[in-house]
């Protein structure tokens, strides 16, 4: 028998270009081979464990994705003063800081709600309420578009919580954008105000394009 049960021989397989019937264990070693056709899968570019060495992470590698995934998992932050764990583009190496828009809600288990928003904004708004009291945590994710595209804006969508021993747990959610058409060098995940990411793992994949 020969591979992914074709006698006497299979056809070749590529992502894109599968051929056959396949059981979930020819299935298995075509996607560990990234030979496997899954349109929007999820690749691991990097993951980093925050220790309370620094207040910001640089992602340099974006590979050639047209959306990046990011996600913030258990994050605290080294004060007990809440504050931000935002994101900024580089480009050509230099972390852009003026020139973001955002729009945000913000609710809590209370049933009270807020909004936020700016057209002159110095990041795009991510983790907020990120702080190091009792119980404290913050998780969230943000899709970042075309940040790899010199034609187009790059955008983002996130969605979060938070919850600490002090507070009822919150929700947020919105969107942002950078409004200038660059191809960008990296991404910068980091405290927005002072003070080092004390604890969390933050990661960034790549979604496989559907060309």
């Amino acid at each position: 028998m020969s591979e992914y049960g074709y006698i006497p021989e299979s056809p070749a397989q590529s992502f894109g270009n599968n051929k056959g019937i396949f059981s979930p264990n020819d299935i298995y070693d075509l996607t560990r081979a990234d030979k496997y056709t899954q349109y929007g899968q999820l690749d691991l570019i990097e993951s980093v464990t925050a220790d309370d060495s620094v207040a910001y992470y640089d992602f340099d590698n974006l590979g050639d994705y047209d959306i990046h995934f990011i996600t913030a998992n258990n994050i605290q932050g080294a004060s007990t003063t809440a504050q931000n764990l935002d994101i900024r583009v580089k480009v050509s190496g230099t972390a852009i800081t003026s020139g973001y828009h955002f729009g945000n809600q913000l609710g809590s288990s209370n049933g009270t709600f807020s909004e936020s928003y700016s057209n002159s904004y110095s990041q795009f708004y991510f983790l907020p309420n990120v702080d190091n009291e009792t119980n404290a945590t913050a998780n969230g994710y943000s899709y970042i578009y075309n940040a790899l595209d010199s034609k187009k804006y790059t955008f983002q969508t996130f969605q979060v919580v938070a919850s600490q021993s002090t507070h009822t747990p919150r929700f947020s959610y919105g969107m942002g954008v950078y409004p200038t058409a660059n191809q960008c060098s990296g991404l910068r995940v980091f405290m927005a105000t002072t003070g080092n990411i004390d604890e969390g793992n933050i990661t960034l994949y790549g979604i496989k394009a559907y060309s």
